[in-house]
């Protein structure tokens, strides 16, 4: 839906600072929940030189110190700009409880400095209003036509900045906002564009266009109230940001083993000798999912009839379980159980196959675990039916149990536990219980078993902050440990109405003529803003008494200047009242698992800060309880998908498009163009092995 664009009248004061920009008041507060998360990077990164040496002969023995040096080189950490501090490309909030507010917009002014550019905007709040909350986050122009229904934007990128609790009344009616504002004073900052939230009572956007991702500053100032949106000149974001598609050891990768993979509709296979993709399926039907046998010598996989877009492959169609060899040849019916076929998976011992299972077709979808001979045979669901679990993604551990993810339709959300006599624990419970009266998860990814069925790796969706942890599990469903978990940092106490300019307002300052003239500046703590937010609405008459230099005005300017000063300053402080400060969590945004490889170390990829449109991660190998190694670091714009680790090496997914959300979670993007990459973390060699351009998913 597209939105329609409020205009209302202009009223702009623009202002070029010089290379200085004002110094900020101590009642200032950065509002960003990110920005600890947004400087793990640079410390972390530092210590990798020291770490990556020690770890990685620990974990691979055998292969000797000489091709460690060069197996996971990390890029140098940047030095950091001191003017700078702050800004990043992480999503930002300013702190305190959302609420409605009432609010009218003085001014909006934009100044520049060698390292950044920034508009303030200064809002008077209207009588008995909650406190001023926004938000800042930034988008590409494509996710913005998807999200905010923006048509046609002028620029690649947009910041927008989020009011969504201005309440649309008179006080709004009055700002000094329009439909497109231009500044041709500055460089970065040039449009500034209103749109207006769907709800016809509160709430807006403002788009500032960028030509490219910016790292920026939302900060928000009480008393008086401005909002400041500094946005840095330059980008730190190059070609070389993004670790994981820059090839690195000399030469291109070699393939030990094929890797499979579902493209456009078929399953294809990249033969490790000659490095060409072969079609195994090549046929009017559409494959949905598959999985390779532990041995590598046979494919699962289900099959939907002709007609179906593989785009839409994740849909619940008509489908049933095939198999056939990893070589090719015809493929084999094995089991046509209810409506659709999904998520099959081979026992560690190969022989029997679990998969899931839709009976009846109806919405939502309710799925069910079935499980039938390798060889063929009757299937049999696993639990009885017509319960309110919808169960999916089974995996297979050491004696023959499964684990699965579960979903209720009123969005409860679990694992469970099958052990190889039919009993079945649910494991998802205890993980999820924070304490007597909270819950630490809301839900579970899809679980991710080692290959030999001794560990589990799972996404736990946080209940108290957004993202997500991952728990590695034992086989019998206990925590062995969490990785990424966030620590609460206690807040700093907020800052005090105490540098405010109450002594400005004590009659005895003002009846001095003296005073008068002192006053003024004191109160002026900025003058591009007071200038026109405060002082062109409220004191328009004092300068004209203020500066006439006949002596006998004196008494007539002291007394128009007393309630002036007081209906302009003083409602500031006592109708603002500071919000409670925003908790501040130190830790990764997502983590997620890539891959086990044949030892029982498990990759994993860790997202440092919620950002719409620049994924800043950290790949790790965890070895163990308490055994992490740091393998490289990144800031990407692509969408990083599945991966499989094949004879030591490290294959993925990198899609250019990935989808408007946040990045962090498992990409999953068949429209987009994508890219098959190649890490032998041994060698050190990482190379691109094939470009594709649409269509690709479940890599094995």
């Amino acid at each position: 839906m597209t939105n329609t664009l409020i205009v209302l009248p202009l009223v702009v004061a623009l202002l070029l600072a010089g290379c200085d920009l004002a110094p900020v008041s101590d009642s200032e507060q950065i509002a960003n929940v990110e920005t600890i998360r947004a400087g793990t990077p640079t410390a972390t990164a530092t210590s990798t030189p020291t770490s990556t040496p020690t770890n990685t002969p620990t974990s691979t023995p055998t292969i000797g110190p000489t091709p460690t040096a060069t197996a996971t080189p990390l890029p140098p950490t940047p030095t950091p700009n001191p003017a700078l501090v702050g800004f990043n490309f992480c999503n930002q909030v300013s702190p305190g409880a959302t609420a409605r507010f009432s609010a009218q917009m003085t001014a909006a002014d934009v100044s520049g400095s060698p390292a950044f550019e920034q508009l303030m905007l200064s809002f008077a709040p209207g009588p008995d209003s909650a406190p001023l909350q926004a938000g800042a986050s930034c988008v590409s122009a494509a996710d913005a036509q998807t999200l905010l229904g923006v048509v046609d934007p002028a620029d690649p990128y947009l910041l927008r900045v989020e009011l969504p609790g201005w309440l649309r009344d008179a006080q709004f009616a009055s700002s000094v906002i329009t439909q497109t504002l231009s500044f041709t004073t500055t460089r970065t900052i040039q449009t500034l564009n209103l749109v207006p939230h769907s709800d016809p009572v509160a709430g807006a956007t403002l788009l500032i266009g960028l030509a490219e991702p910016l790292p920026y500053r939302l900060t928000l100032q009480r008393n008086p109230t401005r909002l400041t949106i500094a946005v840095a000149r330059n980008s730190t974001l190059a070609a070389a940001s993004d670790t994981l598609q820059i090839p690195t050891g000399g030469g291109a990768p070699q393939l030990a083993a094929p890797i499979f993979y579902l493209y456009d509709g078929d399953l294809w296979r990249l033969d490790s000798a000659t490095a060409a993709p072969v079609n195994l399926t090549d046929s009017p039907e559409t494959e949905t999912a598959f999985a390779l046998s532990p041995d590598r010598e046979r494919i699962a996989f289900c099959r939907a009839a002709p007609g179906l877009d593989p785009a839409d492959a994740s849909l619940a169609v008509p489908s049933a379980l095939w198999t056939m060899a990893a070589s090719g040849g015809q493929p084999k019916l094995l089991a046509q159980v209810g409506v659709s076929c999904a998520d099959p998976a081979f026992s560690l011992d190969g022989k029997t196959l679990a998969f899931a299972v839709d009976e009846t077709g109806a919405v939502p979808t309710q799925w069910s675990i079935f499980t039938v001979p390798a060889t063929g045979g009757t299937p049999k669901r696993i639990q009885a039916a017509g319960d309110a679990w919808s169960r999916t993604a089974p995996q297979w551990l050491e004696g023959g149990a499964l684990i699965y993810a579960a979903q209720a339709e009123d969005g409860r959300s679990t694992l469970f536990l099958r052990s190889p006599g039919g009993e079945v624990l649910d494991v998802g419970a205890p993980l999820m219980v924070g304490d007597a009266t909270t819950a630490r998860y809301q839900g579970f990814g899809r679980p991710l078993a080692s290959l030999d069925g001794r560990r589990v790796a799972v996404e736990a969706l946080r209940s108290d902050t957004p993202g997500a942890d991952l728990l590695i599990l034992a086989s019998d469903g206990s925590l062995v440990e969490t990785l990424g978990a966030q620590t609460l940092v206690p807040p700093a106490p907020p800052p005090t109405a105490t540098p405010l300019p109450t002594s400005t307002l004590t009659p005895t300052a003002i009846l001095t003529p003296t005073a008068t003239r002192t006053a003024r500046p004191t109160a002026t703590l900025d003058p591009s803003v007071t200038v026109t937010a405060t002082v062109t609405s409220a004191a328009t008459d004092t300068p004209t008494p203020t500066d006439t230099p006949t002596p006998t005005d004196t008494p007539t300017p002291t007394a128009t200047l007393t309630p002036t000063s007081e209906a302009t300053l003083t409602p500031t402080p006592t109708l603002q009242p500071e919000p409670p400060a925003e908790p501040v969590y130190e830790g990764p945004f997502w983590s997620r698992p890539l891959a086990w490889d044949a030892e029982g170390n498990l990759l994993y990829l860790a997202t440092l800060c919620s950002s719409s449109v620049v994924q800043d991660y950290q790949i790790y190998r965890w070895q163990g309880p308490k055994q992490t190694e740091l393998l490289a670091n990144g800031q990407s714009l692509a969408g990083y998908g599945q991966a499989v680790i094949v004879e030591g090496s490290l294959s993925y997914l990198a899609f250019t498009q990935p989808p408007p959300a946040l990045r962090g979670a498992l990409v999953d993007a068949p429209r987009s163009p994508a890219a098959l990459w190649l890490w032998d973390l041994e060698a050190g060699v990482r190379g691109k092995l094939l470009t594709l351009d649409r269509g690709v998913s479940l890599l094995r």
